[in-house]
């Protein structure tokens, strides 16, 4: 049961950066962002490539530069698809898909298709292997605690406030002389830097980065963003929503691998969870639905 309890806790961390970056652009922002899956895997690769640079380094030396260059790799997939939307006016869902063809062949140009990190002499997640089967929890706790901190920080600011006003009404900026395309471009390209970091923890915790990794990451996010608005209903901005909706969605699947589900069929379960969900939703409250739901 504890091990359980330990896989729940440290998958949750591993995608605590996505789900924060997913509730800034998809929630807050109510943008249909599809580029946090670029984003993810071109951040895990860039990622990769830093550590072949200072993989001779200190792990507290090198891990604090490796999630810079993840970061930056999420970062530069937001700036393209966000420069996409604001300077070359187009839907940012095509924006998107657009991006996500740049970066495809972009992330085979950096590194390869699929890179192992086995080649690497160290893991710097696991500097401080305190649990015995899982060494990387503890590292992932700290940047977990890290970036939790800084997103109730963050959410605070005018910027943060800005982003939820962008959400409720896009136009509001140019009353009041605010550039609406700094505030879009901002925003997206916090959310897909996030979305990197958390790219390179997973490829990192699972020894290997491959092209096709981000595939259903926009529809985990979505998942987990309705489950945690399940749970927290105010229109207060909140760290909470993202972190409960996560934890929600690793406890429903180790509770369906628990009793023999084939987990295969998890993402068919995902669409069906959000599919009733939103029915309800917007039964009840007669009203269209924002972008992606959330």
């Amino acid at each position: 049961m504890i091990d359980i309890v330990l896989i729940i806790i440290e998958q949750t961390l591993l995608h605590v950066p996505l789900m924060l970056g997913a509730y800034i652009s998809i929630s807050l922002m109510k943008v249909p962002d599809l580029s946090i899956e670029s984003a993810y895997v071109f951040g895990a690769m860039l990622g990769y490539q830093s550590l072949g640079i200072v993989s001779n380094l200190p792990a507290a030396i090198s891990l604090p530069i490796v999630i810079i260059g993840s970061l930056l790799g999420g970062a530069l997939v937001g700036i393209t698809s966000s420069v996409l939307t604001q300077k070359a006016h187009l839907p940012h869902l095509l924006s998107a898909i657009l991006t996500f063809g740049i970066f495809h062949g972009f992330t085979q140009l950096v590194g390869n298709a699929y890179a192992s990190f086995s080649t690497y002499p160290t893991n710097p997640l696991s500097m401080l292997p305190l649990v015995a089967r899982h060494p990387e929890f503890m590292v992932l706790a700290i940047i977990g605690c890290i970036f939790t901190g800084l997103g109730i920080f963050f959410f605070r600011t005018q910027l943060g406030y800005a982003l939820a006003a962008y959400g409720n009404n896009s136009q509001f900026f140019k009353h009041y002389g605010i550039s609406t395309a700094y505030v879009f471009i901002v925003g997206i390209m916090i959310s897909n830097a996030l979305s990197g970091l958390s790219g390179y923890l997973f490829a990192q915790s699972n020894g290997f980065v491959e092209l096709t990794m981000g595939y259903g990451k926009a529809l985990l996010c979505i998942t987990a963003l309705i489950l945690g608005k399940t749970f927290i209903r105010s229109t207060v901005l909140s760290v909470l929503i993202p972190l409960l909706g996560v934890i929600a969605y690793f406890v429903l699947q180790q509770l369906l691998l628990k009793v023999g589900f084939n987990l295969k069929y998890f993402t068919a379960l995902q669409s069906v969870v959000v599919l009733i969900v939103l029915m309800l939703r917007y039964k009840k409250t007669h009203r269209a639905a924002d972008h992606l739901g959330v």
